[in-house]
């Protein structure tokens, strides 16, 4: 019988154009579920984790590029759907002296947003059903319609039932959702079916309007969630299990270059940390030292020369 774990990532995966110069732009592969997949795999290459990332692509020329990439960084593609007359989402960035950016969206008809629709439904929940770990965030959930959401519950719900453990990130984008109530329903609904939360503050106090981080994690252990990392940006982070609570603060950075990726590199070095045995404030470090590392560099996923040795 195989040892070997299997991680499925929900999502949309986009093109990438980012400014070189005012009128000169470069062409990469990002998505908060795939720059998470990506560095996860590269920080779990070792070990006995398959990471399998979950969307629907097109059947064009820029999808193929995308399938061959991921699967040069080792991630299994096996659950990508393509059909055709639909073509990825993309997005521009603009990015400012101080590295914060500015994205600018065409996803409105992406391959993505039906992830869930077509004819091997039965087949992709029994796949997925089966996975030890499934992670997904709230741009997973915006980009999907109420039958499509539907459908993922159904599949959280028996995947939690056979032990499968659910990670989620609620990466709030407001531009994504009808209004923050709506936002606030689906998410909520969904984190019943959450075992570890990774959010960031100031995205949960939008929608939830928690007063404190201490707040946001009361709330979510109140839902069900037994695990919690609330990302604060350049404060410490506060680490939350039912037994304690503990603030982690992040690594000094001397120059922020783009802070693109930073919550979803952070995740992945904390999921990796607690797979491999680290306790969750030790794992914690491993996320702020890899986020570090990333927003010192241009764009979501950096080099893997540039990968720093956590582990």
């Amino acid at each position: 019988m195989s040892n070997i774990k299997h991680i499925g990532v929900i999502g949309e995966a986009m093109l990438e154009l980012s400014h070189q110069t005012p009128t000169s732009l470069s062409l990469s592969f990002a998505g908060d579920t795939l720059n998470f997949a990506v560095y996860l795999y590269r920080l779990l290459k070792n070990q006995a984790y398959n990471i399998h990332y979950v969307t629907v692509l097109g059947q064009d020329e820029y999808s193929d590029q995308m399938l061959t990439d991921w699967k040069n960084e080792g991630l299994k593609t096996d659950l990508i759907r393509r059909v055709k007359n639909k073509l990825p989402g993309l997005y521009l960035i603009r990015t400012d002296t101080h590295g914060e950016r500015t994205f600018y969206f065409y996803r409105s008809d992406s391959a993505a947003r039906d992830l869930f629709k077509g004819d091997n439904l039965t087949d992709l929940s029994k796949q997925l059903t089966e996975m030890d770990y499934l992670y997904f965030s709230g741009i997973s959930l915006a980009i999907l319609d109420e039958a499509s959401r539907g459908y993922l519950t159904d599949v959280l719900q028996k995947a939690k039932q056979k032990g499968t453990k659910i990670i989620f990130d609620t990466n709030y984008r407001p531009s994504l959702w009808i209004n923050s109530d709506i936002a606030r329903k689906t998410i909520f609904t969904f984190l019943k079916y959450v075992d570890i939360a990774l959010p960031t503050f100031i995205n949960d106090q939008l929608v939830f309007g928690d007063a404190t981080p201490e707040a946001c994690v009361q709330r979510l252990f109140e839902i069900g969630v037994t695990e919690a990392v609330v990302k604060c940006g350049a404060e410490p982070a506060l680490v939350a299990t039912l037994d304690c609570q503990q603030r982690v603060p992040t690594c000094h950075v001397d120059k922020i270059i783009d802070t693109t990726a930073a919550g979803d590199s952070f995740n992945s070095a904390y999921l990796a940390a607690r797979l491999l045995g680290f306790d969750p404030f030790k794992a914690c470090l491993y996320g702020h030292k890899l986020a570090a590392k990333v927003i010192t560099q241009v764009g979501a996923i950096i080099p893997k020369t540039k990968m720093p040795n956590l582990f």
